[in-house]
């Protein structure tokens, strides 16, 4: 009867180490964050989990190795790094239009600047697929992870799977938004703008990264 909760944390564990590691999608949620409040995070990560619905199917299906295909890869890698760059463009207009001269300002344009729920769910699904090292963690721990679950316990180990790891994404990507989201209160015009160029020029930046990985 105890595995069941083993199986819900191991998974926990196995997909906390890969979310903690800055990437696209925790770039987006700090963005996002502060433009959209504490709701960005659970939303952002809700079209991330999508995504991750789409390839578990595709294993259920037998096409994992579509996924392991080079040629897939290298496909995923151009045009997942110039989504991500413009991506990474939208959030550095947005950034510059922050210029208010006191945080009740500040405050105003983000409110006015806010991304529907809708595109946010879009832009997590968008960031999360274009991203190739996101399907070489499913390749390499998720979908073993997943396996040995299912190994296990069955049908109710694959359930568990699910719930650690929807667990620790949801957890750890609203803690990150819930954080920035109050921190916004007490920060300035200067330190909001960094956040967002910041934010901003890491997508583009590991974007390039991507892009040159696949080409040589």
């Amino acid at each position: 009867m105890l595995e069941p909760f083993w199986i819900i944390f191991s998974s926990f564990l196995a997909t906390l180490s890969g979310a903690i590691v800055p990437g696209p999608v925790f770039a987006l949620v700090l963005s996002e964050s502060i433009k959209s409040g504490r709701v960005a995070g659970p939303l952002i990560i809700l079209g991330h989990l999508l995504i991750e619905g789409v390839i578990i199917l595709m294993v259920f299906m037998g096409l994992q190795p579509i996924l392991q295909s080079e040629e897939i890869r290298v496909i995923i890698g151009y045009v997942g790094g110039a989504m991500l760059i413009l991506v990474g463009l939208k959030l550095i207009l947005d950034s510059l239009k922050v210029k208010a001269e006191d945080t009740l300002n500040i405050r105003d344009i983000i409110r006015r600047e806010r991304t529907p729920a809708h595109r946010l769910i879009f832009l997590g699904f968008l960031t999360s697929c274009s991203n190739p090292y996101f399907f070489l963690w499913w390749l390499a721990t998720g979908l073993p992870v997943m396996a040995n679950s299912i190994s296990i316990a069955g049908t109710l180990g694959f359930i568990s799977f699910l719930v650690g790891h929807a667990a620790a994404d949801l957890l750890w990507f609203s803690f990150v938004g819930y954080s920035i989201h109050e921190g916004k209160r007490i920060l300035n015009e200067k330190a909001l703008r960094s956040i967002l160029l910041g934010s901003s020029l890491f997508l583009i930046f590991f974007a390039v990264y991507i892009i040159f990985s696949v080409s040589f």
